[in-house]
């Protein structure tokens, strides 16, 4: 046995079966962050009030013309922040995993919400505010003709325009 431990070939063995340890340790956490982020993209979207704010915004896809409203406006906005905080877990979740789940609301969200987005940039003097969720809506708007389609149409009917909010 003595000799046994001495060898170089048994330190070797060793030294691999290590090595592959701390390998399935690496995947074993990897697999645990991809679910961790998946619960909290769910716990996200599911919000009692997250849902509500989306539905009062995607109302709007019939009409993306029409005006906002101080009150809509703020909905809005809030909206944005909640989109942008959700898609930012991508990284984690599989950019491919969340168009695929959840790349029609987020085609809808950036097709009523860009004209807010661009004002907010404006407003703020920040042009990459809210960024992660342009990059999604946009690409999930891409993939998607029947949206697209409606937004052509929105940008050729005559615009009420956005009107910033009062006080700021």
């Amino acid at each position: 046995m003595l000799e046994l431990i001495q060898s170089g070939t048994f330190w070797s063995a060793v030294s691999a079966l290590a090595a592959l340890a701390g390998v399935a340790a690496i995947l074993f956490a990897a697999r645990q962050l991809r679910f961790k982020a998946w619960l909290k993209a769910q716990e996200i979207w599911v919000l009692d009030d997250f849902t509500a704010d989306r539905g009062k915004v995607f109302a709007r896809l019939d009409n993306l013309s029409q005006a906002w409203t101080p009150k809509d406006e703020a909905l809005g906005m809030k909206t944005c922040r909640r989109v942008d905080e959700f898609v930012r877990l991508a990284p984690y979740l599989g950019k491919r995993r969340m168009l695929r789940v959840w790349g029609d609301p987020l085609a809808k969200a950036w097709l009523v919400l860009e004209p807010l987005v661009r004002l907010e940039r404006d407003r703020t003097a920040w042009p990459g505010k809210w960024d992660a969720f342009e990059r999604f809506g946009t690409k999930a708007l891409s993939a998607r003709p029947h949206l697209r389609a409606k937004q052509k149409d929105a940008k050729q009917a005559p615009s009420s325009g956005v009107q910033p909010v009062r006080g700021k």
